[in-house]
């Protein structure tokens, strides 16, 4: 038997890794089912175990599967972790990657805005709640950047396209935030009262300018942010 060289070998290995994709699709698979155990898979398949389990990793590496070790190969649930790794390893490489994806997230959360969210009551209420604990002076720099996130995804998820969460989400996550004395705090708390006023009154040029005011104000870097 001819030994299979390194190009045929990752030929094949993307040939299954298109396979499962496929298999994925046509069955309608959701995040969190099962996908048949590795023997059932490599017999269907006609390939050996190392050939799957090579392209099992590699859907692990796109997002796409979670693999549980003594228990199986899972849709992923999460499929925005391997940007969030791939984002945050370039922000630590490079301090100018801050500030173009500072720009993309605010394009990203204007053009949101733009399509004027009409949050539910439940998600008002979670935005203001959101928005007073931001308030809370004694928080640790950590706390205020996750309720920050946190306050600005609540109300891109408003709109309802899951889609465009999965984008904002790691742009969102991975953009550092300066640490902020009492008068920045205070800065910052009003500019969130005033963004969520200006989107309660359906004026999103405003929401528009304020968001751009309090994410220069908040970045750890200084950002030309262009204006939509």
């Amino acid at each position: 038997m001819k030994p299979i060289d390194k190009s045929e070998r990752y030929t094949l290995t993307q040939l299954v890794v298109q396979n499962l994709k496929q298999f994925i699709l046509d069955r309608n698979m959701q995040p969190g089912d099962k996908l048949p155990a590795e023997r059932e898979l490599s017999l269907n398949l006609g390939v050996s175990r190392a050939i799957l389990r090579e392209a099992l990793r590699s859907l692990e590496s796109f997002g796409i599967l979670e693999i549980k070790h003594g228990e199986g190969s899972y849709v992923a649930t999460n499929f925005v972790n391997p940007l969030f790794e791939q984002l945050s390893f370039i922000v630590q490489m490079n301090a100018k990657t801050v500030r173009e994806i500072h720009e993309i997230r605010y394009l990203l959360e204007a053009a949101a805005l733009a399509a004027h969210p009409t949050p539910t009551s439940a998600i008002w209420a979670e935005l203001e709640q959101l928005a007073d604990q931001y308030a809370n002076p004694e928080l640790s720099h950590t706390q205020r950047a996750a309720l920050d996130a946190k306050f600005h995804l609540t109300l891109i998820r408003s709109l309802g396209n899951q889609t465009l969460v999965y984008l904002a989400e790691p742009l969102i996550q991975q953009v550092p935030m300066k640490e902020l004395d009492l008068n920045g705090i205070e800065q910052s708390v009003q500019e969130h009262k005033r963004y969520l006023e200006a989107v309660r009154n359906g004026d999103m040029t405003l929401a528009a300018a304020i968001l751009l005011e309090h994410l220069s104000d908040n970045s750890s870097t200084r950002s030309s942010i262009p204006r939509l």
